[in-house]
């Protein structure tokens, strides 16, 4: 009974949305691709790919182009869009500050203990602030890309075993009771 209200309130929303962005600046921009189907699916894979889409990107350094970075691969990859748009905020004003500090600590010791540095150094060769900035941005970078994969893989095992769970859980009570 919860479910069926929630996925009611969910298309009504979903309804709302649609009719808003209809004639928009951004529909001027995508066209009706902003309306596929598939984009606004709400089936195992399309949520899977959407949580996943949002997790990566939201644990990349691209912090003011977040919405618009899911907005583009919800579309490119036929995922679901709200739930992409939901999840890149989970880095937002409150949590940028520690995830991106964490993500430039783990790229500095991968960099540091691996030796990746002596890899790449004829490209950061430069010296000064520029070859400074140069190597830290791969020490961002790396560790962003690190927590984004590893997000995403979660968020989308998350999703099917939620789903799956519920399906089983939806046979179970439909099976009807032996007396």
């Amino acid at each position: 009974m919860k479910r069926e209200k929630l996925l009611s309130w969910w298309r009504q929303k979903e309804k709302q949305i649609k009719q808003r962005l209809r004639g928009s600046y951004i529909h001027k921009i995508i066209g009706d691709r902003l309306f596929t189907k598939r984009i606004w699916a709400k089936d195992k894979s399309a949520l899977a790919g959407g949580l996943s889409l949002g997790l990566f990107v939201a644990f990349t350094p691209t912090m003011p182009f977040h919405m618009i970075l899911c907005t583009i691969g919800s579309i490119l990859l036929g995922v679901n869009m709200p739930i992409a748009l939901i999840a890149c905020w989970a880095t937002n004003p409150l949590t940028a500050i520690p995830i991106y500090m964490s993500a430039y600590k783990l790229g500095h010791y991968l960099f540091i203990h691996y030796e990746i540095i002596g890899l790449i150094m004829p490209i950061s060769s430069l010296t000064g602030h520029t070859g400074k900035l140069i190597e830290q941005s791969f020490y961002l970078w790396t560790g962003s890309l690190i927590f984004s994969a590893i997000s995403a893989l979660i968020g989308n095992v998350a999703v099917r075993l939620t789903w799956n769970i519920l399906k089983i859980r939806d046979r179970q009570d439909e099976k009807p009771l032996d007396p």
